[in-house]
């Protein structure tokens, strides 16, 4: 990707992009009725980032924007399916034992109780994934991060994936408020684990994302407007985004010490 865009083309660039994946993403949903697919198996609006990235490499096209969608599978990548494995698993712990916590019974359902076969659910949920997260972790996170730092490109990209999903703004503000804290907090964990992925995000980003719908779906009823459900789930992604930050931090402080830290145990015995 160009580092050479200007900051005004770079905001010209994400206010198109942003601008075509909603309407992309209303069209995909009025449509969806008429398809007979039914919004338990897959949501057409899921494909407006996909839409959104076409659209901008039509009309953007010399200036060689990047797409970070590779596919290599190596150690790095499988350590970090293991991160998000770990981290999914963290985040509904912590979400259910909220729960428990308040004596709130978790509102799980079987999946032979589903509509449609849960093996075509699981294909169709990644398929989903893959059809933002093409737009917002593979192209909108790496295109800001040419002039923000991970952190800041990662908020930004959280706050307009939440409200991309304008729909959660029926369920009144502070249900809304909710569904973008959880945004945010996704994204801020997605970016740092994509920051050395080498470019291979759309793997990592999907297969969170489609496991995170999964659970959402099997464990809790956010999807009817209940405030419960959504305040657990976005306190327990929040908590992952934090403690993640918390470990780079850590990380980065004991690779670069301060210069006036004395190391007691190098000082020879008189």
């Amino acid at each position: 990707m160009s580092n050479k865009i200007k900051a005004t083309k770079m905001v010209i660039i994400v206010l198109v992009y942003y601008l075509v994946t909603l309407f992309a993403a209303g069209f995909f949903g009025l449509i969806q009725p008429d398809t007979g697919i039914p919004t338990e198996v897959i949501q057409l609006t899921q494909f407006g980032p996909t839409f959104g990235v076409v659209i901008i490499m039509l009309l953007f096209r010399r200036h060689s924007l990047h797409i970070a969608s590779g596919f290599r599978f190596n150690s790095n990548i499988l350590r970090r399916l293991l991160i998000v494995l770990a981290s999914i698993v963290f985040v509904f712990a912590i979400a259910i034992g909220w729960y428990r916590v308040w004596g709130v019974s978790v509102d799980f359902v079987h999946p032979s109780d589903l509509s449609s076969p849960f093996w075509l659910i699981i294909i169709a949920q990644f398929i989903g994934a893959a059809g933002e997260e093409f737009g917002w972790r593979c192209f909108l996170q790496p295109f800001l991060q040419t002039r923000l730092r991970v952190l800041n490109a990662s908020l930004l990209v959280g706050l307009l994936w939440g409200i991309w999903h304008v729909g959660i703004f029926s369920e009144g503000f502070m249900f809304a408020g909710l569904f973008i804290l959880s945004t945010v907090s996704m994204s801020v964990f997605l970016g740092e684990l994509l920051s050395r992925a080498k470019g291979n995000h759309l793997m990592l980003a999907v297969s969170f994302h489609a496991l995170m719908n999964l659970g959402m779906l099997l464990l809790f009823d956010e999807e009817n407007g209940s405030l419960f459900a959504m305040a657990a789930l976005a306190g327990a992604v929040m908590i992952l985004a934090l403690s993640l930050l918390l470990f780079r931090w850590r990380t980065k402080y004991n690779k670069f010490p301060r210069k006036d830290r004395h190391d007691y145990s190098v000082i020879p015995r008189k």
